[in-house]
């Protein structure tokens, strides 16, 4: 299971302005005349055109006035120096208003500061203002909330209270979230042990490319655990977790590798073709005779198991090329 994931600044960004990753981070300097009417949009404005120091000056009006918004986007210029020197400290006092003025945002903010120890006050205090934004809806403050709880880092361990948020977090398609109550209910930690559960969220998780619910989906299905065992996609979600880099889930493959039919490449290298998802490099390095495992067959090509320099990999060839 996991255990926390941290939200980028970047991210925080651009869900509350709408803007995407790409960062001026040059100096920048004081406009020499500054609007006479300050207002939160304004600010925006002059954000989006790279103009920090005025940003900052907008925002300041609208802050000291107690909107959340400027307050909230006061610190995060604080935090990260933009239109001012960089200071965790101011960045802490307007999240902190803003906070109070139930802008969630600045509440998950702050409970990611206590949380990385960036601010004094541990998992404790991470976990009052996670409290409150998950109260509020934020996914992601309710699923550091969960793991919390989980844990029994800075609360009660909890596992009830954990597999809760989690799911509420799992619902808003936090990946994270979606493995790890799978996990709870694989074992009933916290929840009524419910394996076909278990395997929708890990599916879930897997397909958008979590490594570790990909490797507990691989089990899954090599076990008949949650649903019909079934050797083929046990091999096929083994693999890419370890392309991924889950080295549990090497490990595991062996064992069902096994249980699938073995063929031989019956063409020469220059007569294997693709087929869709395929890197052609890859399955290109397969030569007369050389063993595959096939997973499936659909319209003529075969998925097939092999081992590149000693570690998995599959492709699909045509299966007029397998003897």
């Amino acid at each position: 299971m996991h255990s926390t994931i941290l939200v980028n600044m970047h991210e925080f960004l651009a869900r509350e302005w709408g803007m995407g990753r790409k960062w001026i981070l040059a100096g920048v300097v004081w406009a020499m005349a500054m609007p006479a009417m300050a207002d939160y949009a304004t600010g925006l404005e002059e954000f989006q055109r790279g103009n920090y120091a005025s940003a900052l000056y907008e925002w300041r009006q609208e802050a000291e006035k107690g909107d959340a918004k400027s307050q909230f986007s006061m610190g995060l210029l604080y935090e990260q120096g933009l239109g001012t020197r960089k200071s965790l400290e101011d960045a802490r006092k307007w999240y902190r208003l803003a906070a109070d003025n139930d802008h969630v945002q600045a509440q998950a903010r702050l409970g990611e500061l206590y949380l990385t120890g960036e601010l004094e006050g541990g998992g404790a205090k991470a976990a009052e203002w996670f409290e409150k934004a998950a109260g509020q809806g934020n996914a992601l403050a309710q699923f550091q909330l969960g793991m919390l709880y989980l844990e029994g880092r800075g609360v009660v361990a909890d596992p009830e209270k954990a597999a809760g948020w989690l799911e509420q977090a799992a619902e808003k398609g936090v990946i994270q979230a979606q493995n790890n109550i799978g996990s709870l209910y694989e074992n009933g930690q916290g929840v009524e042990q419910d394996a076909a559960k278990a395997f929708e969220w890990y599916g879930k998780a897997a397909r958008q490319g979590d490594i570790y619910a990909q490797n507990n989906l691989g089990a899954m299905y090599a076990k008949g655990k949650g649903v019909e065992r079934n050797n083929a996609w046990a091999v096929f979600w083994f693999t890419m977790a370890a392309k991924g880099g889950n080295e549990v889930a090497v490990d595991n493959i062996p064992e069902v590798l096994d249980r699938l039919a073995i063929k031989q490449v019956a063409g020469s290298r220059v007569n294997i073709r693709r087929g869709a998802g395929t890197d052609y490099d890859v399955v290109a390095v397969l030569r007369r005779d050389d063993n595959v495992h096939v997973l499936g067959e659909t319209e003529g090509w075969s998925q097939v198991y092999f081992e590149l320099n000693d570690f998995p990999e599959l492709g699909w060839v045509s299966s007029s090329l397998l003897k």
